[in-house]
């Protein structure tokens, strides 16, 4: 996926997003605010898997949009369950967590460090191939034989 047409929009959107999670944590909009949140760290992802502005499209959807995925589902869920079981105990527990906190540690921790160390090891050449990384460090040497 090329992105070098959108590059300047996407930056735009960094600041406009780092603004509205402000804005609506400020005025309690939390849940509203996360979901933001993982858009703009979405958005810096793509950045920076980038190489000559391309994105690869597997790394693409596994594992960052499932990442995304599950980190927008645990905020969600952590809200929804938060609200119904507001100032009261609930009814029920998720291995002894409470349900608003269980899809915190399931999805949003769990579920989200597997995803991304999983995604890294198996497609760890479309993230960082070994030539790409031999280019940056000849362009580093180059850089020190300059000063």
């Amino acid at each position: 996926m090329d992105i070098s047409k959108n590059k300047d929009a996407m930056v735009i959107l960094i600041a406009v997003l780092w603004l509205a999670c402000i804005v609506l944590g400020t005025i309690g909009y939390h849940v509203l605010a996360m979901c933001l949140g993982v858009v703009l760290m979405l958005l810096h992802a793509l950045l920076g898997v980038a190489h000559n502005d391309v994105v690869n499209k597997k790394f693409l959807v596994y594992p960052l949009l499932i990442w995304a995925g599950l980190w927008i589902a645990s905020f969600l869920l952590s809200g929804y369950y938060g609200d119904l079981f507001a100032g009261q105990m609930p009814s029920f527990t998720v291995l002894g967590l409470h349900p608003s906190f269980a899809p915190t540690v399931f999805f949003y921790w769990i579920g989200g460090q597997l995803t991304l160390n999983l995604g890294l090891y198996l497609y760890a050449d479309k993230w960082l191939s070994e030539e790409q990384w031999e280019q940056f460090l000849d362009k580093v040497k180059s850089l020190k034989e300059v000063e």
